[in-house]
């Protein structure tokens, strides 16, 4: 099977060695020569291929097609042609091999109209992923969602191109719950369900050097005829603008107090861990003690002996060390918050009102953005005029406040100015820690303390009785109004009673309902 055989020479299996490795297009790597230019791959044909194959067991032949069928899954069912002019394995002729595959479990087989003859069927071969509906970031998380028990994540390591960055993705944002397998050296994925985030203190921002575009270089003037105003032409475009990589994040609160290295927060949309790197290169470079744990958050620090060996990037009192870099659609989304937040200055410019201190201040806050628009919207503007009946609601005042309120409520100011992060805050997990054994066990525990601070008498019961609430009054206590409305166009119908007794009873009962008073036992 392809587990068995994915174990290379470690059990004996001497015929997986590394001239027998196929690339991309399912052939044998070649040695490329490190150069300036690029050195194209010699191309062979399936008869050259087909001979080079030809000793292989038809076990090694297997692995061989569904190595190359899994490399070109995306292109879905492909013909025996074209599996032979990849491989050399001609599965017409060669019967036991197709037979190995129509029976594995990991190849899709459908039969198809020959296009030479399409009186004829052909048998075509696609590789089969485990989890063969999941094609996308979206679907994998859903599929992960409907496994409650967890599913291994070599089940879906095969299930499209790009698979594993979305697993580690999705393991770094905390989307997901990931768990060591000590046993088969494989991480169990759970559901995670719905996330507790919370912002964190401190405005975030790009360092400016990181910011700023590389400066194009300026046409020069053709001094050589005397007029400056001429440029020298040139066949060479101009250089491309490097993007520069953004590691480290610039915030105005110390974040030491509030998070841990290799905890996950976000920025700008985009999910990080604080970076733990000791050496330069990828995250799967670093040392196992400089890695991020699989958790989002941590109840202890990582080994002293990677301050020891120093940290590649600083965590401060000023800046926010990421373990990878800000891609566009994040920088842009940071600094459409610092423009919000200028133009929001501007306008909050003479307000006296809480809601500034709250909208441009460093500390995060639970309010919400809409309510403290519309506050700040409304707010106060100190004048050394008197204000009079004319000036006080003018048009320019509704519309500085139509200004002020549609600023403040820019969905990049509330969502994109802090940090967050999964769970509470590392000082308030730690106030917590250390307070819990003072929170009372039992109501006798709970009735002492009340005692001793005075919000409970000695002898008070613990539970008041509940207030019965009347029926009969209103909120305010008072008793409810009985009303009778009559309906419009109303008439009596029961006409053939007039000028009976029964016809001026109810007459008089009508008359007497319309001024409030009962009648009967309420059946009118």
């Amino acid at each position: 099977t392809i587990q068995t055989l994915t174990m290379s020479n470690t059990y004996g299996l001497d015929f997986l060695r590394t001239e027998h490795t196929l690339n991309e297009y399912g052939e044998q790597k070649q040695e490329v020569v490190q150069s300036s230019a690029p050195v194209p791959l010699p191309a062979q044909t399936g008869d050259e291929l087909a001979a080079e194959v030809a000793h292989k067991p038809d076990l090694e032949k297997q692995f061989d097609v569904i190595h190359f069928l899994q490399k070109h899954r995306s292109a879905g069912c492909l013909a025996p042609s074209v599996i032979y002019e990849r491989t050399g394995i001609d599965l017409i002729e060669d019967e036991s091999v197709a037979h190995m595959l129509q029976h594995n479990p990991k190849i899709r087989v459908e039969q198809v109209p020959d296009p030479e003859n399409p009186s004829l069927m052909i048998a075509t071969y696609a590789y089969q992923a485990k989890y063969n509906h999941v094609r996308d970031r979206t679907t994998l998380l859903a599929q992960i969602n409907r496994c409650k028990n967890g599913v291994p994540r070599r089940d879906l390591d095969d299930a499209y191109d790009g698979v594993e960055e979305h697993l580690d993705a999705l393991i770094t944002a905390g989307d997901v719950l990931a768990i060591n397998n000590t046993e088969d050296k494989d991480k169990i994925l759970f559901p995670r369900g719905e996330a507790f985030l919370v912002e964190m203190d401190g405005i975030v921002g790009v360092p400016e050097e990181e910011t700023k575009e590389s400066i194009e270089p300026q046409p020069q003037p053709n001094l050589a005829t005397g007029n400056p105003g001429q440029v020298v032409s040139s066949m060479n475009p101009p250089p491309a603008k490097r993007k520069r990589d953004v590691f480290v994040l610039n915030v105005d609160v110390d974040p030491r107090s509030q998070i841990r290295r290799g905890e996950a927060f976000q920025v700008g949309g985009q999910w990080f861990r604080v970076s733990s790197a000791v050496r330069e290169g990828s995250l799967k470079d670093q040392p196992v003690r400089a890695q991020a744990p699989l958790s989002v958050v941590s109840l202890a620090d990582l080994p002293k002996r990677n301050e020891q060996d120093g940290y590649i990037r600083s965590l401060n009192d000023k800046s926010l060390p990421c373990d990878g870099s800000l891609n566009s659609s994040a920088m842009g989304n940071v600094k459409k918050a610092k423009e919000a937040r200028e133009r929001l200055f501007k306008l909050a410019h003479g307000r006296t009102s809480g809601v500034i201190s709250q909208l441009l201040g460093s500390h995060a806050h639970a309010s919400n953005p809409n309510t403290l628009a519309a506050s700040f919207g409304t707010a106060t503007v100190t004048s050394r005029k008197r204000p009079n009946k004319s000036t006080a609601m003018n048009s320019a005042r509704k519309q500085d406040a139509q200004k002020a309120q549609q600023a403040a409520s820019d969905p990049y100011l509330s969502l994109y100015s802090h940090a967050r992060r999964h769970g509470c805050t590392m000082d308030v997990r730690q106030m917590y820690l250390a307070t819990r054994t003072e929170v009372p066990v039992g109501e006798a525990e709970l009735k002492r303390l009340m005692v001793e601070n005075k919000l409970l008498e000695p002898g008070e019961k613990m539970r008041r009785p509940r207030l019965q609430k009347k029926s009969n009054v209103d909120n305010d206590g008072k008793p409810k109004k009985r009303r009778y409305y009559e309906r419009k166009n109303q008439r009596m119908t029961n006409t053939h009673l007039d000028g009976t007794e029964i016809g001026a009873v109810l007459r008089r009962a009508t008359e007497k309902q319309k001024q409030g008073e009962a009648v009967g036992d309420g059946g009118m």
